[in-house]
């Protein structure tokens, strides 16, 4: 259990760590991603296990906020990758068209366990990553044609088998075991460093399974990082911009700071299967993948050397 805590406590080294190991040495990863989904499963069902219902009865309370985040992540976030889509990839037309999708994706599985660590209100960012999902189906592709000029046919199957059976079914199972086991609440500071495992485990087969599309762009490569990078900090920039306008607490401030900075990146691949697209659409969602991977660890981390500083609300 100690050392479930201590890796959550060190997660921005073994994710440098993992990161570069996955990138010189891709074959074992490349070959494990079959693992993904129920590695995602674990993933919400470690971070459930620290909710009760008290705490979803308490977010029931906060539709406004919830609201405000859906707008963030398909509105703003998908206007302001747009806009860098066509500065910078618009020669390319099935790349730009994979800026637009990325841009229009809702909130990344990981972000409760981000949350969770910075000891932000971790029930109020998965009521808003669930918010978000079931959503997806219909304001996605409306969003697209809308801002886009975008016609895209939802991958419906693989949107209905996320939300059910990574989702719903293990935070269900998790808040149920909150409930009726002892054990479970007292070792509640032990299950994001079980969660913290899954991350890295992800991000290993996340980065194995696309260094080959990395490195065949070459030179180009370094111009989606930077876009890529910019829409990053540009949802880092809106959550932060949120707290200061509306008077956030700091736990809403750290919920919205994880779900408006990621994306669900396993969309894009999904969608181009449903259409039988070029896959150029996903490169976007995979360079975006890895840099949020990397990313949310380093602002954990930052948070984390705020606090520890000033004993108070961080940033």
């Amino acid at each position: 259990m100690k050392i479930f805590a201590w890796i959550t406590d060190h997660l921005i080294y073994f994710v440098l760590g993992v990161g570069i190991v996955s990138f010189l040495f891709p074959g074992p990863g490349s070959l494990f991603g079959w693992i993904v989904t129920p590695v995602l499963a674990l993933m919400v069902l470690s971070i459930s296990m620290t909710i009760n219902v008290g705490d979803l009865i308490r977010v029931s309370k906060y539709p406004l906020v919830i609201v405000w985040s859906v707008i963030l992540q398909f509105v703003v976030m998908a206007l302001f990758s747009i806009l860098l889509g066509r500065i910078f990839l618009s020669p390319m037309t099935a790349m730009n068209t994979g800026q637009v999708l990325l841009g229009s994706l809702p909130a990344d599985i990981s972000a409760p366990l981000m949350i969770s660590i910075v000891e932000g209100d971790t029930a109020l960012g998965i009521a808003m990553l669930v918010t978000a999902m079931v959503l997806t189906p219909f304001v996605l592709p409306n969003i697209l044609t809308l801002f886009g000029g975008i016609t895209l046919s939802v991958p419906t199957r693989y949107l209905e088998v996320e939300l059910v059976g990574i989702i719903i079914i293990p935070l269900i199972l998790g808040i149920v075991l909150n409930y009726y086991s002892a054990n479970v609440r007292e070792k509640r500071d032990t299950w994001p460093g079980l969660a913290a495992l899954c991350y890295l485990l992800l991000l290993f087969v996340v980065v194995s399974s696309n260094v080959g599309t990395i490195v065949s762009l070459k030179e180009f490569a370094f111009v989606i990082i930077g876009v890529e990078i910019l829409l990053n900090l540009f949802g880092y920039g809106l959550a932060y911009l949120s707290k200061r306008i509306f008077k956030q607490s700091r736990a809403t401030f750290l919920s919205l700071l994880f779900i408006t900075s990621t994306k669900e990146f396993g969309i894009a691949p999904a969608a181009v299967s449903t259409m039988e697209l070029k896959n150029t659409v996903t490169i976007p969602s995979v360079f975006y993948a890895v840099i949020q991977m990397i990313s949310a660890p380093v602002v954990v981390k930052i948070v984390k050397y705020w606090d520890s500083r000033t004993h108070e609300e961080p940033i």
